[in-house]
């Protein structure tokens, strides 16, 4: 089959899958609500919980950085600000178009009622969204405001003062257009460091390595914190200092949740909690991953493979139970499945990072439906999420030591 045959089927798939929420909104609306009459603010909360997490996407600013020869021989022929404004827009109309389908979806199973304020909404920090990433990042408090709206849209989606706080982000916005852009303003050597930080995560990408996608590392102002044993320990707990975006990105998860949980009743409370701490915890797994891929350093840490998995199970274990009480806060109750579920997160996120490096020689190419997969690959990225559907599965039957003894498993297999 050629190139253009299988970029096409594989649209038609993706469309197909796509649109299952449109021509199957009855099944889907049985699914995730049951029986209950959804409320008639809670395709708002969708929204504003779909316009916080894409807003604080943007909030890393991918978009800037430049190959260091194009700065060298293209910078006056193709001036950097335009090529930077350019990728900038494309990122962020990327993710408002994705929201937009999110938009859309919820309205066909939750009910169109308050499109308007919905599109005030996506409108106006949206347009705050694009301005925001033009400038210099004040620091990882800047994602204290998709929190704040997340947090309001979960508990008190009201429309008017929704609609207000909309339009206050559209005028916001259009005061900070009159800032320098950092597509001017940023210096060489910002540029081409995250030119090499983008291109060790293609590297890996190319190389099968999905995990070296995981957010890398920020400097710590913390000079001894390998001074003394246990250095594993010390290691790991670091990688969860050095990671604050992740720490704003696990609480951002946890209102979601909870108010998903709200929003579509007839999902097992477990599933939420399951699903949540397995990606509140998998940014913080990344230390593991840089163990698995860098043999330099785990010489250094002069632990066996057991030990690292068995210790980052009880960090990443600590970090899901944390994660636990906050989401118990907002609303989910609390009982052992929910502990066990966490527990089963983080060792599914273990499980995630620690896998063997992929057998290119045998990478296992089958013919799926006229598309070319390579189950090598699907193997890899179903590690961890397997053990933890599989678990999740279980829990909402009931069956903890089945899920305890699954747990165990993903660890040690």
């Amino acid at each position: 089959m050629s190139d253009t045959a299988s970029r096409t089927l594989g649209v038609v798939l993706a469309v197909g899958i796509g649109g299952a929420p449109f021509y199957q909104s009855d099944a889907t609306r049985l699914a995730l609500l049951g029986d209950t009459v959804p409320a008639p603010n809670a395709a708002l909360v969708v929204m504003c919980l779909g316009v916080a997490v894409a807003w604080w996407s943007t909030q890393g600013r991918g978009y800037l950085w430049a190959d260091p020869a194009k700065l060298t021989w293209d910078d006056l022929t193709a001036p950097r600000s335009a090529v930077l404004g350019r990728r900038l827009t494309l990122g962020w109309a990327a993710r408002w178009s994705a929201l937009a389908y999110g938009a859309a979806v919820s309205g066909a199973v939750l009910g169109w009622h308050g499109i308007p304020y919905t599109a005030v909404l996506f409108a106006g920090f949206g347009f705050l969204a694009l301005s925001v990433a033009r400038v210099r990042s004040p620091g990882v408090w800047e994602s204290a405001l998709p929190l704040l709206l997340a947090a309001l849209g979960s508990y008190a989606a009201f429309e008017i003062p929704l609609a207000i706080a909309a339009v206050a982000a559209a005028v916001a916005g259009f005061l900070l257009l009159r800032k320098t852009s950092l597509a001017e303003t940023a210096s060489r050597e910002e540029l081409v460091r995250n030119f090499a930080a983008r291109m060790t995560q293609r590297v890996s990408v190319a190389f099968l390595d999905v995990w070296g996608l995981l957010p890398s590392a920020q400097p710590l102002a913390l000079p001894r914190i390998f001074a003394g044993r246990p250095i594993l320990l010390r290691y790991l707990f670091a990688g969860l200092l050095a990671r604050p975006r992740a720490l704003v990105g696990a609480a951002l998860i946890a209102l979601i949740a909870a108010a998903l949980h709200r929003v579509f009743p007839a999902v097992p409370p477990v599933w939420w909690i399951a699903i949540g701490a397995y990606l509140a915890a998998i940014p913080f797994a990344a230390p593991v991953a840089q163990l698995r891929r860098t043999p330099g350093l785990r010489r250094w840490l002069n632990n066996s493979t057991l030990a690292v998995k068995l210790t980052a199970a009880v960090v990443l274990t600590l970090v899901s139970t944390l994660w636990l009480a906050a989401v118990t806060a907002l609303g989910i109750d609390w009982n052992t499945t929910s502990l066990v579920a966490v527990a089963l997160a983080a060792a599914a996120a273990v499980r995630s990072v620690t896998r063997d490096p992929i057998d290119f020689a045998n990478v296992g190419v089958v013919d799926l439906g006229g598309v070319l997969v390579p189950m090598g690959l699907v193997v890899q990225v179903a590690r961890g999420p397997d053990a933890l559907l599989l678990g999740a599965t279980f829990l909402a039957a009931g069956q903890i030591p089945v899920v305890i003894a699954l747990g165990a498993a993903a660890l040690l297999a």
